[in-house]
């Protein structure tokens, strides 16, 4: 899965123009987390079509930045997070970012950015999830 990373000036409206954007380009926003640096805004995107908002919102003067992320389905308990991070790290993975993408009672899916997504992809098959199933 493709995460897109916007990192712009913050300002009043920021949000409302790049959603205007992808919506009048017809590609939906289906997760999205926006933070602050500084003076700058961090807007995290999972979109329908990461190649078509990349476009879109690079011809508008976006820097945008793009990541593969793998999805992981852990049960909703202390220490699951914990077990998946030394499953990695034992094997000499490190993770860059974790996002939760949804919280029910007995689940959380996350998002996770690793430096070596294909070994991390193979140790933690029986926490993938697909990104269709991911985003119903």
């Amino acid at each position: 899965m493709k995460q897109l990373i916007v990192i712009a000036p913050d300002k009043v409206g920021l949000l409302a123009d790049m959603s205007y954007l992808l919506g009048k380009a017809k590609v939906n926003i289906d997760i999205i987390n926006v933070g602050l640096v500084g003076a700058q805004a961090v807007v995290q995107l999972y979109v329908s079509d990461d190649k078509k908002a990349r476009e879109i919102l690079k011809a508008n003067n976006y820097n945008v930045l793009t990541n593969d992320v793998i999805l992981v389905k852990l049960p909703n308990k202390p220490g699951e997070l914990s077990k998946l991070a030394k499953i990695l790290s034992s094997k000499g993975i490190s993770i860059k970012t974790v996002n939760t993408i949804s919280i029910d009672k007995g689940h959380v899916l996350d998002s996770i950015q690793v430096d070596k997504t294909k070994k991390a992809e193979k140790l933690l098959k029986d926490y993938l999830v697909n990104e269709k199933d991911a985003l119903l």
